[in-house]
């Protein structure tokens, strides 16, 4: 065997066995924090689901399971929370959904949003039809067959597969187009625009970033805002009716 092929092995051996190490830890307090949800120890499943969210890990599992964990103990705004954190990553999920429903019952202020034009609606729903990570992955794998495509009518030197390609090509490169249309769409959504929750029992919201500006109104646990700034420990908001004013920003948490 060769020597410089033996070398490589090794480091690669020794660099994995560190990562499925931590992998098989996280994985461990995973199932350790479910038995204790089992058993309704809910606090104690907390302090697990978080140690595993420390260690840097994310999934919809945990978030959904941690939502679940602190609906129980009735810390709905963080339910709410990370049960908005599992939807961001599995939107399409209905346990997700109708547990976030749910624990939304709970939220005091009513925010009437304004509706939505049928169009901007339905590109809206579209934007969301795929998580992320899925939509990355159809991306990718529309743009290596499209590619292929290219290459195969290239090299071809078949008339009638030259004419199915042609028929084939226009379409692939359309949802190509629109796929990753979406997909930089999402990215810059989520790259500029934050949306965060409530964490403390009642927050003021004020004119201006100080504590000797003019009171606007209130907000309460869960409710769910866009964060448009951040100014030291101030952050400026938008509610889902266009209200706008300033919150300590240690008094929620983006999703």
């Amino acid at each position: 065997m060769n020597r410089s092929y033996l070398i490589y092995s090794v480091i690669i051996s020794m660099m994995l066995v560190p990562i499925a190490s931590y992998a098989d830890h996280n994985q461990y307090l995973f199932d350790q924090a479910n038995q204790l949800y089992q058993q309704e120890n809910y606090t104690q499943a907390i302090e697990k689901y978080l140690e595993i969210y420390n260690n840097g890990y994310e999934s919809w599992q945990l978030y959904y399971n941690l939502g679940n964990s602190y609906y129980k103990t009735r810390q709905f705004g963080r339910a709410i929370l990370n049960y908005e954190r599992a939807l961001k990553l599995n939107p399409k999920n209905e346990d997700i959904q109708l547990n976030l429903d749910l624990a939304n019952l709970t939220v005091v202020d009513k925010i009437i949003v304004p509706p939505q034009f049928i169009t901007a609606r339905l590109f809206s729903d579209l934007k969301k039809f795929w998580g992320m990570q899925t939509l990355t992955l159809v991306a990718v794998g529309f743009y290596l067959i499209l590619t292929l495509i290219i290459i195969v009518k290239i090299i071809s030197r078949n008339r009638t597969a030259q004419r199915i390609l042609n028929i084939v090509l226009v379409p692939a490169v359309i949802v190509f187009l629109v796929i990753a249309a979406i997909l930089v769409i999402r990215i810059h959504e989520n790259n500029a625009s934050r949306h965060a929750i409530v964490l403390a029992d009642k927050i003021d919201v004020l004119s201006s970033p100080g504590e000797q500006s003019t009171e606007l109104f209130s907000l309460h646990e869960g409710l769910k805002f866009k964060v448009e700034e951040i100014r030291d420990d101030w952050a400026k908001i938008r509610l889902a009716d266009g209200k706008v004013g300033w919150v300590r920003k240690n008094l929620f948490e983006i999703i």
